[in-house]
C-alpha cells in the first residue's frame, strides 16, 4: 500500500508538470446578476482547472517551464439565468535568461465575451469541433498564449499553436462566428478573429521575427552586455515601427505597444538622448494616444 501511494504521488506530480499553463483566474461580478454567488465561484474554479490541467500540446513542460499569466473576467450583465456578458483581461509573461525578471508577452482587453454557464456541462478543449462559446474562447487564448511564448524562444516557433487557434475559429458554431468577438465583417477589426489574422498574415512575418529578436537576442542577453543588447533592441523596434508605417493600425502592433510600453521605457530611460528620442518617436508612432507616457524619454 505504501509503495502504491508513492507511485500515485509520483504519477500525479508528472502529470501536473506536463501541463503548459499556470494561469491565475479571477471572475468578478460588476453588473446585476441573478445567479447564485456559488455559481460564479464554480465558474472561476472550472476555468482554473480547465486552463491549467488541460494538455494543450504534445510537449511536456517541467513545472518551472509552465507559462505564467492571468485571465480576469468581469461580468457586466446577465441577459437570462446563466447567460453572461463579460470583459476579459488576458495577460502572460515569460522569464528572462539569468534574471528574476519576467517580460510581459500579452496584455489584451477583450470586451466581447458572451457565454452560458450553468455549472453542469464541462469545459472542453476545442480545435476541430465546436462545443460552446466559453470553451472556444478559453481554448483560443490557451493556444494564443502558448504560441506567443514559443515565438519568443525560436523564430516562428508558435506556428503550430496559432494554427490550432485558427482551427477553433474555423469550426465555430452556426451564428457564433457573427458574435462581435469572432466576426470577420464589420466593426473596427479589433477582435479575436483579427488578432489571429494579423499573426498569421504573411506580411507580419517580419514582426514575428522581430519578436524573437526582441526576447532572445536582446532581453535574454542584457545581463551580459546591456549596451549592445539595447542597441539591438533599438534596431528591432525600428523594424516594428516600419511595419506599422507599411500596414498602419493593425491590432497586432497596437497590442504590442500596450504590452511592452512600460518595459521599453524602463530599458531606455537611462539610454543616451539620441536613443531615447528615436524610441519615443517609434512608440508614439505605434499609438499616439500614449504620447504623454513616453515624455519620460525626453
Amino acid at each position: 500500500m505504501k509503495y502504491t501511494m508513492v507511485l500515485l504521488m509520483f504519477m500525479a506530480h508528472t502529470w501536473i508538470a506536463a501541463q503548459e499553463l499556470d494561469l491565475n483566474i479571477k471572475v468578478i461580478v460588476q453588473g446585476n446578476t441573478t445567479s447564485d454567488p456559488k455559481l460564479i465561484k464554480t465558474l472561476e474554479s472550472n476555468i482554473t482547472e480547465f486552463m491549467n490541467t488541460t494538455k494543450w500540446t504534445d510537449d511536456d513542460y517541467e513545472s518551472f517551464e509552465r507559462i505564467k499569466g492571468s485571465l480576469q473576467f468581469t461580468i457586466v450583465s446577465e441577459s437570462s439565468p446563466g447567460s453572461f456578458t463579460a470583459e476579459l483581461i488576458v495577460s502572460s509573461e515569460r522569464p528572462v535568461y539569468q534574471s528574476t525578471y519576467r517580460s510581459p508577452m500579452l496584455i489584451m482587453i477583450d470586451k466581447h465575451i458572451n457565454f452560458s454557464f450553468t455549472g453542469v456541462n464541462p469545459l472542453i478543449k476545442t480545435t476541430n469541433i465546436y462545443v460552446d462559446n466559453l470553451s472556444s474562447i478559453l481554448s483560443y487564448y490557451a493556444y494564443l498564449i502558448i504560441g506567443l511564448d514559443r515565438d519568443s524562444f525560436s523564430p516562428y516557433g508558435g506556428e503550430e499553436a496559432f494554427l490550432k487557434t485558427q482551427e477553433i475559429i474555423n469550426t465555430l458554431g452556426i451564428g457564433v462566428n457573427a458574435d462581435e468577438g469572432w466576426k470577420l465583417d464589420g466593426g473596427s477589426k479589433r477582435n479575436r478573429y483579427w488578432y489571429l489574422n494579423n499573426i498569421l498574415h504573411p506580411r507580419m512575418r517580419p514582426y514575428r521575427q522581430s519578436i524573437y529578436e526582441y526576447h532572445r537576442v536582446c532581453l535574454d542577453k542584457m545581463t551580459g552586455d546591456l549596451e549592445k543588447a539595447r542597441a539591438i533592441l533599438l534596431s528591432t523596434l525600428t523594424s516594428i515601427g516600419q511595419i506599422e508605417l507599411d500596414y498602419p493600425a493593425t491590432m497586432l502592433i497596437q497590442v504590442f505597444g500596450d504590452t511592452k510600453k512600460d518595459e521599453i521605457i524602463e530599458i531606455f530611460k537611462i539610454a543616451d538622448r539620441g536613443s531615447k528620442s528615436k524610441v519615443k518617436a517609434i512608440m508614439v508612432g505605434l499609438d499616439a494616444s500614449k504620447k504623454d507616457k513616453y515624455n519620460v524619454l525626453n
